[in-house]
């Protein structure tokens, strides 16, 4: 299945065009087999106490990335919850590893034909086994009906769910995005998207936007959740050199595109090298950050209306960054390759504006 995955990603992101269609229906065509930790319900995951989610279980908290992952508009709520007494392996800053146990959760609200906003679905990570195999991790998303008081998992996604334009994602599409960030597999709970968020440490509730409960990177050193807590006596433990529209662009890039263009992506290296995941090693130094080595002023093997620049300085309108951005979705050109079919206008206007800027 992995090879599926590779080949799908590689197309969608990488330099072949040609490639990228048929490539990404045999991914979607190859459905999940059985899984020994597959639930049917939501309410199966633990996450709520009852079928309608009215109330969150105890002991499970909630977060909010410092920059969001474009979802079409949707609005959404995240949750997590680690294994009694679970310890994150904070080694290495840049990939936290979870322990087994670990669950994640993230709910999306779209709206319908009627103009109603209306609970779509929420996905379930959770950490398994940690023998090394890709079974290690169990994704699944789950769909609401129409009155939003129980929920079934849709392995297999589902399109323009619940009358909304909102796709919800297959168990394959989940893997290819997460499995493509390793060993962490987990996007948006991280030091760098934790840090400077503010968190009041009480973390239960039923989801709510950061400031309001949500938990932040120093709630987590406090709580003694992390193996190697930075160093500092407060947020930002990690400070960025960048500020204004230059931070908001690589926090957009860190969020939308660095878990697929990262260095522990399968695509990297057979494709165009392009990495823009955050590092806390270089936040300090924009002109060393991934982004800036990889991006600007760098060519690529595809060539887009013309153009060979990733990014070039002052020329957005030359930038294939830019090109691909801006193309159709649904395309083989668009990026991101999946789960959009609206182009974000607040991040196009953002990474247009950090490229004029350069």
């Amino acid at each position: 299945m992995r090879l599926a995955f590779v080949l799908a990603i590689a197309a969608a992101c990488g330099d072949n065009l040609a490639a990228h269609s048929d490539a990404h229906v045999d991914a979607k065509a190859d459905a999940a087999p059985p899984d020994a930790f597959g639930v049917d319900t939501l309410f199966e995951t633990g996450l709520c106490v009852d079928k309608a989610c009215t109330q969150i279980s105890a002991g499970i908290q909630t977060y909010t990335p410092r920059w969001a992952l474009w979802a079409d508009g949707a609005t959404k709520q995240r949750w997590f919850q680690l294994p009694p007494n679970g310890t994150i392996d904070t080694t290495d800053m840049d990939h936290w590893v979870f322990p087994v146990g670990t669950k994640f959760w993230k709910e999306f609200d779209a709206l319908d034909g009627s103009g109603n906003n209306v609970r779509v679905e929420t996905r379930f990570i959770e950490h398994v086994a940690n023998t090394g195999a890709e079974s290690d991790w169990y994704y699944v998303p789950f769909q609401w009906n129409a009155t939003e008081d129980d929920t079934t998992a849709v392995p297999n996604g589902a399109s323009n769910a619940d009358g909304t334009m909102h796709d919800i994602p297959s168990r394959v599409d989940c893997k290819t995005c997460h499995d493509d960030l390793q060993p962490t597999r987990i996007l948006g709970f991280g030091a760098i998207q934790l840090d400077e968020v503010v968190g009041s440490g009480s973390g239960s509730g039923s989801g709510s936007d950061a400031g309001s409960g949500d938990i932040a990177l120093a709630d987590l050193i406090a709580a003694g959740t992390l193996s190697a807590p930075p160093a500092g006596s407060g947020s930002p433990y990690f400070p960025m050199q960048a500020t204004g529209v230059t931070a908001d662009a690589l926090g957009y890039l860190h969020a939308n595109c660095g878990h697929c263009h990262n260095p522990t992506s399968m695509i990297y290296g057979a494709q165009t090298k392009m990495s823009f995941r955050l590092e806390v090693a270089t936040l300090d130094d924009t002109a060393n950050t991934p982004t800036y080595l990889s991006a600007v002023n760098q060519t690529t093997n595809m060539i887009v209306n013309g153009h060979t620049i990733i990014v070039d300085p002052g020329m957005p309108d030359m930038s294939v960054m830019i090109d691909r951005f801006e193309a159709t979705p649904g395309t083989p050109e668009h990026m991101p390759a999946l789960a959009t079919k609206v182009t974000d206008p607040t991040g196009d206007a953002t990474l247009r504006a950090w490229i004029t800027g350069l």
